[in-house]
C-alpha cells in the first residue's frame, strides 16, 4: 500500500507540476493528495480570460444564428427577386453599427456589402474621419436588392425590422450610424425625408430589451453619387459622428 500512495504521490505532482507551469494556481493537502479526488483552481486572471472568451464565442454564435435566420426567412418577397442575400460584416466588438438601404446592383450581385464605386466612396467616408471599415460593424436595413433599385414598400421596411432590432441588441453598439431614410424610418419608426431627419442625434428605445441607443441619420452613400452637392452636408454630419466618438 506504501508503494502504491508513493506512485501516486509522483504522479499527482507531476500533474500539479504541469497545471503550474500553464498558470494554474492549486493548493493541495497531504490529506487531500491521498484520499481524496484533486481539484484545482484557476488563478483570476486565466478565469476571467476563460470568461471573457466565452462571452465572446456565445456573442458570435448568437450573431451567426440571427443572420442564418434573416437569410433563411422567406416572408419578404424581395427575396424571390434577387440575386443574393447581403450579410453582416465587420467587428462584432465595434462600438460603431453602421445601417445601410437595400442592396444596389453591384452589392446583390456579389453578396456584400459597398462594393464597386459605392465602396470606394464609403471608405473614403470613413477615412476622412479616421476610421476604417474593418473597425466598424455593416448591417443591411433590407437585405436583398428590390427589383430595379426601385424604393421598399412599407411592408418591405417593417418586415425586416426585427431582425435589426435583435441584432442592435445583441451588438450593443454605443453610437449607429443610419445612411439613408429607409434604415433611418426603420428603427426609429418614423416615415420622414432624409433631409429632415439628417444631422441630428436621435434616440432609439427598444422597450423590449429596456435600451437606448443613439442613432445619427445622414445621407446614403447611392444618394451621394447621384447628388454629389450633397457631399457637403454629409461630411457635417460625419463630423458631428467623429466628435461624438471622441466624446465617448
Amino acid at each position: 500500500m506504501k508503494q502504491v500512495e508513493i506512485k501516486n504521490h509522483k504522479l499527482i505532482t507531476n500533474i500539479l507540476n504541469f497545471y503550474r507551469e500553464i498558470g494554474i494556481n492549486i493548493t493541495v493537502s497531504d490529506k487531500f493528495l491521498y484520499k481524496e479526488p484533486f481539484l484545482f483552481k484557476e488563478n483570476k486572471k486565466n478565469k476571467r480570460q476563460r470568461q471573457n472568451h466565452n462571452i465572446q464565442t456565445n456573442k458570435e454564435i448568437k450573431i451567426k444564428n440571427l443572420e442564418c435566420l434573416f437569410k433563411n426567412f422567406e416572408d419578404c418577397k424581395l427575396k424571390k427577386t434577387s440575386s443574393n442575400f447581403v450579410g453582416f460584416y465587420g467587428n462584432i466588438n465595434s462600438k460603431l453599427l453602421i445601417i445601410d438601404g437595400p442592396p444596389d446592383i453591384d452589392e446583390d450581385k456579389k453578396g456584400i456589402s459597398f462594393v464597386s464605386s459605392k465602396g470606394f466612396l464609403f471608405e473614403k467616408m470613413l477615412h476622412a474621419i479616421n476610421i476604417r471599415k474593418d473597425e466598424t460593424f455593416i448591417a443591411k436595413s433590407i437585405p436583398w436588392r428590390p427589383p430595379g433599385n426601385r424604393y421598399p414598400s412599407n411592408d418591405e421596411i417593417k418586415i425586416c425590422r426585427p431582425f435589426i432590432v435583435n441584432l442592435i441588441n445583441l451588438l450593443q453598439p454605443r453610437l449607429i450610424l443610419c445612411l439613408g431614410e429607409v434604415p433611418t424610418n426603420q428603427i426609429l419608426g418614423l416615415n420622414e425625408s432624409i433631409i429632415k431627419l439628417r444631422g441630428k442625434w436621435r434616440t432609439l428605445k427598444l422597450n423590449e430589451f429596456n435600451h437606448e441607443f443613439p442613432v445619427l441619420p445622414t445621407f446614403s452613400v447611392s444618394h451621394l453619387l447621384h447628388r454629389p452637392d450633397l457631399k457637403k452636408y454629409a461630411w457635417t454630419d460625419l463630423k458631428l459622428l467623429r466628435d461624438t466618438i471622441k466624446e465617448i
